[in-house]
């Protein structure tokens, strides 16, 4: 692959043990303001952004340039809120995905307000051409009524796109994650394994630097919520999809051949989904090779790798990775991983914005 040229700041994570070995992150773009949310790298080397649902940006995607520099992608009429009646734009993103064809795949979670209520959809374009060639928008039928679309994979062998539905983490509750299936051919989707327990976190809450991710309602309320589904990943062959509760501590897999049969019940596919490894809470994972699972591990601001062995840190450093958020691979074997601080939002912090602008998106060598 083509040597991209980043301004770049390199940094030695210290990590506090003789354990772990001494991993250099490097700054690929800093944002002074608005919140990065996941990061996604083309085949060729291109990264790609979404700006944070949980932060104020007008463009919801950007292409972060060899400089450093970000600016909206793929033009600045499809990247803004919808207006009227019209499906085009993007209403709120977190999940991006470029797949082998040069297909940038931005998840919109749509929009629930009565009076501009839109439909969450999947948006593919080509980042060739900067033109949009794929449009599935969601029915109801596949939705609840406090979903919450964030991370999903593209399986170009079996032609699907597998969602993981969060729903509001026990802010509205129920809480009944599940992913949502798309057949890439046809544009149908269904909702498979609702409330699967798998998907589901251990009953404690998250908590960075000795402080609770904490809920404040208007009657006073409190709410510290364990976070179900999110992270989600498929390996390189296209075989399995790894998956896991954000406030959970174990990965598990399922053959992806199988979701995308949907003769098979819930209680078949159910049947099917094995442990594969412990982690750390996490709110983003990707598969690498060699059945490596790189993992953010947002209560100890590093980054780091599960396998059936075990868990390793591989980076740590409370401020380049303040909430590491969404990652990717590239090809030439960089792991790419958004910090945007989400814990130090007013919503996720007792109403109190604690948040200590830039924040980033780094890198570092795995592979």
């Amino acid at each position: 692959m083509k040597t991209i040229k980043y301004f770049m700041l390199a940094v030695t994570a210290f990590l506090g043990t003789a354990n772990y070995a001494q991993n250099k992150l490097e700054v690929v773009s800093t944002f002074p303001d608005a919140r990065p949310g996941n990061v996604a790298v083309s085949p060729e080397g291109r990264v790609f952004i979404t700006m944070s649902a949980l932060g104020e940006s007008k463009f919801m995607v950007k292409e972060i340039l060899p400089d450093g520099s970000a600016v909206p992608f793929p033009d600045e009429e499809w990247i803004v809120k919808p207006t009227g009646k019209s499906m085009k734009g993007i209403n709120a993103t977190i999940g991006i995905h470029v797949s082998n064809d040069n297909t940038l795949w931005v998840l919109d979670m749509g929009d629930d307000k009565p009076e501009s209520k839109k439909a969450p959809k999947l948006v593919g374009f080509n980042i060739k051409t900067k033109k949009m060639v794929k449009l599935f928008a969601f029915p109801e039928d596949v939705l609840q009524f406090n979903s919450f679309l964030q991370d999903f994979i593209i399986d170009e062998k079996n032609q699907i796109a597998v969602i993981a539905d969060m729903t509001y983490a026990g802010l509205l509750p129920p809480i009944k994650p599940a992913f949502i299936v798309v057949d890439l051919k046809t544009g149908y989707s269904r909702r498979v394994l609702e409330s699967d327990a798998s998907f589901m976190p251990i009953n404690e809450p998250v908590v960075i630097n000795n402080r609770p991710v904490s809920h404040l309602f208007p009657n006073g309320g409190v709410l510290q919520p364990s976070y179900p589904l999110n992270p989600i990943s498929i390996d390189p062959q296209r075989e399995w999809i790894y998956f896991g509760a954000m406030g959970g501590t174990k990965i598990y897999r399922i053959k992806s051949e199988s979701l995308a049969n949907d003769k098979l019940s819930n209680i078949e596919l159910s049947k099917q989904i094995e442990f594969y490894a412990n982690k750390p809470k996490s709110d983003g994972f990707k598969v690498g090779n060699n059945g490596k699972i790189y993992v953010t591990d947002v209560e100890q601001n590093a980054v780091g790798v599960a396998t059936p062995q075990g868990y390793t840190i591989l980076a740590q450093d409370d401020r380049l990775l303040s909430w590491p958020d969404g990652v990717s691979i590239s090809k030439d074997g960089y792991l790419y991983v958004v910090a945007n601080q989400l814990h130090n939002l007013a919503w996720l912090n007792n109403n109190i914005d604690t948040s200590k602008p830039p924040y980033y998106v780094v890198r570092i060598k795995v592979d």
